[in-house]
């Protein structure tokens, strides 16, 4: 039903969206990193080996050195010997003259034993051989030992000049390193920005009752075919998924903005559609088969544990929009969300007292999402049992810390669950029904008006016409890039619904938002970018 009212905007060409050069290059720089890590890592193992050498030698030398301690303390306790053994001669050697005098004079006296003299001068001459030997030894052990010394101190400062060198061209492999990732992410962004910055994908359900006729005719990648009046009507997206499509393959279109989120970028995705017409499924899911909203965190959980040298942080919070009025889905006391607003500073809009809770894993996740739906407002109308009376926004905050660098980065990525567009004439609300369909419809309008006025390039964007535009206003004003589901219906009954729909979604694919910027911090000393 809002279609129509962007179907009186400028209409402007459409952008190309191919860029097989830049694709390639992509390639290029992702092995040319592989080849720099591989590189950076055979380094530092040669690093490894040279330090734990340069430890034996100096274990080696420790050992060596305790050897010479103990040969001079067994020299000199030789030397002492030997001095001893002298002493003891000499004495001998002096007793022997007065007694050969004595002998020659009184032949009374008896002789010396020659024996005794022998053996005394047989060890005298086996202490000199002794001494001598240990000398010579010593000195060669000596020699020895400085030689190895003198080679150690040459391997130490090789290995000192390998540590500097390995050091530099790590250092070196790091620089390029960091080259080539910004360079690949500047491709990366570029094919992003060429493939346009506000992407929508077309998901049609299957028929609800069998037998039922369906309104749509063909489905390819990019066109879907209505009946409406006897008529053939085309429409053109960024990718259609048919009834047929499975939740993987519907996530596999969002995974490149997922991802970008890490790398501090704002990603808003959003699910457009009337009442019953798979919203819900798309973004949230059931429990064997998850949406993109738990797709989407436990991707960012993926790839922020694959980045060793940088550490992140991921914060989650689940609001809703019922009536024009903010609810914290998280809150333990659902009573005190009643008071949430929101606050607007320069280009950043925050809700003061909004509960977030870190998640770490994916039972975090998990956990997260179930208490937030059971508290979110449903509704049964006659057009949907399990009607949404309200929009769902998840906003998961990812703020990372760069180890090599020091910069900081963070980004926010926005899941918005949208209320189904209802006509009152098919849905007969009444009394509360009829006053959230009429807020519903009011807020859904407004977005309508939105999207028109980026469309025309107008000097005022109604952002604060409702709460929900305003709280998208960061991920429509040009620092994000979006990504829209438009969900329609097949059966005959709502062709009208489903025409409005398609009308709203091609309307929206020709919006430009410009180029989206990145939230980093440098490291300290530089100037802080945004």
């Amino acid at each position: 039903m809002f279609g129509e009212v962007l179907l009186h905007a400028n209409a402007s060409g459409e952008p190309g969206y191919s860029d097989l050069n830049s694709f390639r290059a992509l390639l290029e720089r992702d092995r040319l990193i592989e080849d720099l890590r591989q590189q950076l890592e055979s380094k530092q193992r040669e690093a490894d080996e040279h330090l734990h050498r340069n430890k034996f030698l100096v274990r080696e030398t420790r050992h060596l050195g305790e050897i010479v301690q103990n040969l001079n303390r067994k020299t000199a306790e030789l030397e002492a010997d030997r001095q001893e053994i002298q002493e003891k001669i000499r004495s001998l050697q002096s007793r022997q003259a007065p007694v050969s005098s004595a002998r020659n004079s009184t032949a009374s006296r008896p002789a010396i034993d020659p024996n005794r003299l022998r053996q005394a001068s047989g060890l005298a001459r086996e202490l000199k051989v002794s001494a001598k030997q240990l000398r010579s030894w010593l000195f060669l052990t000596l020699s020895d030992l400085k030689n190895i010394l003198t080679q150690t101190e040459d391997v130490l400062k090789k290995m000192v000049e390998a540590q500097r060198q390995a050091d530099g061209e790590a250092q070196t492999l790091r620089s390029l390193y960091q080259k080539e990732v910004l360079e690949r992410r500047t491709l990366y962004n570029k094919l992003l920005e060429l493939q346009g910055n506000v992407r929508v994908f077309c998901r049609c359900r299957n028929v609800s009752r069998p037998g039922s006729s369906s309104c749509l005719d063909q489905y390819d990648q990019q066109e879907v075919t209505l009946i409406h009046k006897n008529t053939r009507k085309k429409f053109f997206f960024d990718k259609v998924y048919a009834p047929t499509s499975t939740q993987e393959e519907v996530f596999a279109g969002t995974l490149p903005l997922v991802t970008s989120c890490a790398d501090g970028y704002n990603v808003c995705i959003l699910a457009y559609g009337q009442t019953g017409s798979g919203k819900t499924f798309t973004m949230m899911g059931t429990k064997d088969k998850p949406g993109v909203n738990i797709r989407s965190i436990r991707e960012l959980l993926r790839v922020c544990s694959l980045k060793e040298k940088v550490s992140y942080v991921l914060k989650i919070s689940m609001l809703e929009i019922y009536n024009d009025t903010l609810n914290d889905l998280l809150a333990k006391n659902p009573t005190a969300s009643s008071t949430l607003d929101i606050r607007v500073q320069g280009k950043f809009v925050s809700v003061p007292g909004l509960t977030h809770v870190e998640v770490r894993t994916e039972d975090d996740i998990i956990n997260v999402m179930e208490t937030g739906e059971k508290n979110r407002k449903m509704g049964a109308t006659k057009m949907n049992i399990h009607s949404s009376r309200s929009h769902l926004l998840v906003a998961l905050e990812v703020c990372g810390s760069d180890s090599l660098s020091g910069e900081s980065t963070r980004g926010t990525l926005t899941l918005g669950d949208l209320a189904g567009s209802e006509r009152i004439s098919r849905t007969e609300a009444e009394g509360q029904r009829l006053v959230e369909a009429a807020a519903i419809n009011k807020s859904l309008t407004a977005l309508g008006q939105v999207f028109a006025a980026l469309k025309c390039n107008a000097l005022h964007v109604p952002f604060r016409n409702c709460k929900l535009t305003h709280l998208l206003q960061p991920s429509l004003s040009g620092d994000a890039k979006c990504c829209v589901f438009i969900n329609v219906s097949p059966d005959s009954k709502d062709e009208v619904e489903t025409l409005s729909t398609l009308q709203f979604g091609s309307s929206i694919r020709h919006v430009a938002l410009g180029k989206a910027t990145k939230n980093i911090t440098p490291a300290k000393g530089n100037k802080t970018l945004k």
